[in-house]
């Protein structure tokens, strides 16, 4: 089963979630999110034409190791 906004990248393994996925996963306004992105804290990859985080960034952000 397809959760909607999330991504899986075969190739690199990666676990990716969009912008609004990845805010709601970890109980975050999506300002905060779309902050750190904007200040390069964030790495954003585009997947079929949405924006999305990867999970190991976005944990690295929430324990505050980025």
């Amino acid at each position: 089963m397809t959760i909607p906004g999330t991504f899986y990248n075969h190739g690199t393994q990666n676990e990716l979630y969009t912008i609004h996925r990845a805010a709601r996963l970890v109980g975050l306004p999506v300002h905060e999110i779309t902050t750190a992105i904007s200040n390069g804290t964030l790495a954003v990859n585009e997947v079929s034409g949405c924006k999305c985080v990867t999970l190991a960034d976005l944990m690295d952000f929430v324990r505050g190791e980025k």
